[in-house]
């Protein structure tokens, strides 16, 4: 029987660095609109942010339009949101310093103005893929967190998401990231369970400050003898009202 692990989540906020894989295929969340979350910046600008959730994979470059915006990063990374200019846009990986005409993944996304976005690398070294969703950073009300689970572990079934033992989100599949619930601040142990049972695969105490918007993403594997590519869930703080999850795409242009 697989032992159930349990961590503390680790909040990572807005200002960690992160991974991408191209976007392959799109799934929109929700059709709210996206606001900048309190974040300043351009408001006729898109933002987007990267995930790298592919266990197994080296670090990686991320390159917009040809131009290098991350360098050197790791698996299970999730970065700022970078402001952007709305429209089409070519967004590639590449192993580090191995520059875009080694890219692993490249392909078109096409972002639309006064929106946000998580670009999620998932699947395998072997097999990558790459998910596109949209997100909404709208601060909750008073002493409240606004979270939203999203499931990118490639052998994982669909999933049930428990907080101190009641259902938050039931059969999560893998790719796709489910509504966002509001709660209470306050500390809570997160269970992510096979849809319809009641063993967790993996168990997470965290404690929610109000006023935060925040992702869970699930990411590894459930099947694995390598404990730093098992299944974990990895946090982070997309919007709190501060004007620090934003960072300008000035590049270096690579070949």
């Amino acid at each position: 029987m697989r032992q159930t692990r349990r961590r503390v989540l680790r909040l990572v906020g807005a200002s960690g660095v992160a991974v991408l894989g191209g976007v392959s295929s799109a799934q929109d969340t929700t059709t709210t609109e996206g606001g900048d979350g309190g974040n300043g910046g351009d408001r006729e600008a898109a933002r987007a942010r990267i995930v790298h959730a592919i266990p197994g994979a080296p670090n990686v470059d991320v390159f917009v339009d040809g131009n290098r915006v991350l360098q050197d990063v790791a698996y299970t990374d999730v970065s700022d949101y970078l402001e952007l200019q709305p429209g089409q846009h070519t967004l590639a990986v590449a192993p580090t310093g191995e520059g875009q005409g080694s890219a692993i993944i490249e392909q078109q996304a096409t972002l639309e103005p006064n929106r946000d976005y998580t670009v999620a690398a998932g699947g395998t070294p072997d097999s990558p893929e790459a998910f596109l969703f949209m997100d909404v950073n709208e601060i909750p009300a008073g002493n409240r967190v606004s979270i939203r689970a999203v499931h990118l572990s490639p052998d994982a079934p669909a999933v049930d998401i428990a907080t101190n033992g009641d259902l938050l989100v039931e059969g999560l599949e893998y790719g796709t990231a489910s509504e966002y619930v509001d709660l209470p601040a306050g500390s809570y142990t997160v269970e992510v369970r096979p849809a319809g049972e009641d063993q967790a695969v993996t168990t997470a105490d965290v404690t929610l400050e109000g006023g935060t918007v925040i992702s869970a993403f699930a990411i590894g594997l459930v099947e694995t003898d390598n404990q730093a590519q098992s299944l974990e869930l990895v946090t982070a703080v997309d919007s709190n009202g501060e004007e620090t999850t934003t960072t300008e795409t000035t590049t270096q242009t690579t070949s």
